[in-house]
């Protein structure tokens, strides 16, 4: 090979080097890019628009097929937020009115043959216009069924509607409350989660995270259980059937007088809050104070159901769940446990790692001490 050769080919070589590495930052750059672009619809994927109908009502954004007159009019008949009735459908069949299941079910809404023999009115369980209003004829009788277990909440009594769905309504009429079947609660916070982010105008809650409609008090905080009495003490304790570590209670129980063992009444923020993580075990919601400093950290644990998801901001007053019995040491009488961190605490923390004090001095130094 002559000179010249060598050198032509030692610059194509050359060339070639600088475009492989030219392309190679190209697509980093650009899966960067990507990775930047999803994190953004991530971030903004509940900024949905508001559609309106010809009266200027508001209407559920996203319902496909010319089907929301027919999803709105089930709303109305179920008693039922439409956004939680249309994330409802789409979790069911993903809008195809030809679903079937290897159980039996059959269309929009999933239809077991013998609950479409009571609410299909004679109609075809594959017509959405036959379905749609049969599911919400099959929907308010849920309701009705659990509507004595909610209390005059409108929050819970949609929880437990769904989770009558899911477990029957015998099942949330045994447990006073949303069963404790790990089915049943994330279908419950699955339909929720979806009505808001999916079908909700603006992304208003669909339900949970509303204000508790109650007297706050007058103190600088509120009562995180109203109605609650104190129960347990921050400190060591001799309870029969609990391990020894357990026995180092790190927060103060408040219990609603009655409760039992089922879900008693509703835990709220009792000072302006962001909500930081779970402990699901336990049914605890973690959060940190959202104001001036210190910002000291809570758990507000054993709740049976929660109405926040993590990120969410309260104020004062917002509903955080419902106060239950749930707990990795079994079973337990119905009751909030509730602590406080320190403020220099992570934004996610857990018992016995050193970060809890004494709620009661700082409740009561807030006016916030149960009765």
């Amino acid at each position: 090979m002559s000179a010249g050769s060598s050198r032509a080919l030692g610059a194509i070589m050359a060339l070639l080097l600088v475009f492989a590495i030219g392309s190679i930052v190209a697509l980093a750059v650009l899966v960067a890019t990507l990775a930047e672009d999803e994190e953004q619809t991530s971030a903004t994927s509940c900024a949905v628009t508001a559609v309106t109908t010809d009266d200027d009502q508001e209407r559920a954004p996203n319902i496909p097929n010319g089907w929301a007159p027919l999803v709105e009019e089930a709303a109305k008949t179920a008693g039922l937020p439409v956004s939680v009735v249309a994330a409802q459908l789409k979790q069911e069949s993903n809008w195809d009115a030809g679903a079937g299941s290897s159980a039996g079910a059959q269309g929009i809404a999933q239809f077991m043959p013998a609950t479409w023999a009571t609410y299909g009115n004679g109609g075809e369980v594959t017509d959405p216009d036959d379905a749609i209003p049969a599911y919400g004829r099959y929907m308010a009788a849920l309701k009705k069924d659990v509507e004595p277990l909610a209390d005059g909440d409108a929050d819970q009594l949609v929880r437990l509607t769904l989770a009558a769905y899911n477990a029957g309504p015998g099942a949330v009429q045994q447990y006073k409350g949303v069963p404790p079947y790990e089915e049943t609660e994330n279908y419950v916070r699955t339909i929720l989660d979806l009505g808001q982010s999916e079908f909700s105008a603006n992304c208003e809650v669909p339900t949970g995270a509303q204000e508790w409609d109650g007297d706050l008090g007058d103190g600088e905080w509120t009562v995180p259980l109203p109605g609650g009495k104190f129960t347990s003490g921050y400190g060591r304790r001799n309870v029969p059937g609990l391990p020894a570590w357990a026995q180092e209670h790190v927060g103060v129980d408040i219990a609603t007088p009655g409760a039992g063992s089922g879900s008693g009444g509703p835990v709220i923020a009792p000072t302006a809050l962001r909500i930081t993580g779970f402990n699901n075990t336990d049914g605890c919601v973690i959060a940190k104070e959202n104001g001036d400093d210190p910002d000291f950290g809570f758990a507000f644990c054993h709740l049976n159901t929660y109405s926040v998801k993590k990120g969410d901001t309260l104020k004062r007053g917002d509903v955080i769940g419902t106060e239950g019995n749930k707990a990795g040491l079994g079973a337990v009488s119905t009751h909030l446990h509730f602590e406080i961190y320190k403020p220099d605490a992570p934004d996610v923390v857990y018992p016995y790692e050193g970060f809890n004090i004494d709620p009661e001095p700082i409740l009561k130094q807030k006016g916030a001490w149960p009765k």
